[in-house]
């Protein structure tokens, strides 16, 4: 190496017994001599190195400085800003609109709960104020199949559920109470006629029911 270091302008020792003894250490005589050995000895002797061979010492954010440059940053930071900035518009938005719609909410909930206390009475008296007047169709039908010569005569007359009839009555004979449920099976908005009991022969006594259709409730 000599040629190529000279030529630079360096000059080239081997390091010896007498390099040590030029620093003013005296090494034991079987101590080894060798580069390392000068090398701390010139550190003990407060002498600096001409060159330094090492690399320099970079900490971990010099290593991020360097890898990325402060225009990189600014672009990523910018765009770190803008989602944020978009993010916290959004439920900023959100927020604002359940508050809205929680104002609104407690103005009308009296008024709603009023509305639902009046369907609540609606459907428990609806079937008293049925502008139908179910009831009287019911009765008008099972007129109208009864002969009007007075044969066979009803007693009493249940209506449940505004759907289900029951009929109790006496009957001239048994011909006379075919007829009639004959006229009751012909009439459309009735049927499902069924004679429940039959008594005795003249006058017999008789309990039918029968099934009122929708089309009855419309009429």
């Amino acid at each position: 190496l000599r040629s190529r270091v000279e030529a630079q302008g360096f000059k080239l020792r081997q390091v010896g017994q007498s390099s040590a003894e030029e620093l003013g250490v005296k090494p034991p005589p079987d101590a080894p001599i060798s580069p390392a050995f000068a090398l701390a000895a010139r550190l003990l002797a407060g002498r600096s190195n001409g060159l330094e061979f090492l690399p320099p010492k970079v900490n971990p954010w010099q290593q991020f400085s360097a890898r990325y440059s402060s225009r990189k940053l600014a672009w990523a930071g910018g765009a770190a800003a803008a989602v944020l900035l978009v993010v916290g518009g959004l439920f900023f938005y959100q927020h604002w609109q359940l508050s809205q719609l929680q104002s609104e909410w407690a103005q009308l909930s009296p008024k709603v709960n009023d509305l639902n206390d009046i369907q609540q009475q609606i459907r428990r008296f609806r079937p008293w104020f049925d502008n139908s007047m179910r009831n009287l169709s019911v009765l008008r039908r099972l007129t109208e199949a009864f002969p009007e010569e007075g044969t066979v005569t009803a007693k009493t007359i249940e209506i449940r559920e505004l759907a289900n009839v029951s009929c109790t009555g006496t009957a001239r004979d048994n011909q006379a109470l075919l007829r009639t449920l004959d006229q009751l099976r012909a009439i459309k908005e009735i049927g499902d006629v069924k004679v429940d009991q039959i008594r005795g022969k003249s006058p017999l006594q008789f309990t039918f029911n029968f099934h009122w259709g929708e089309k009855g409730a419309q009429q």
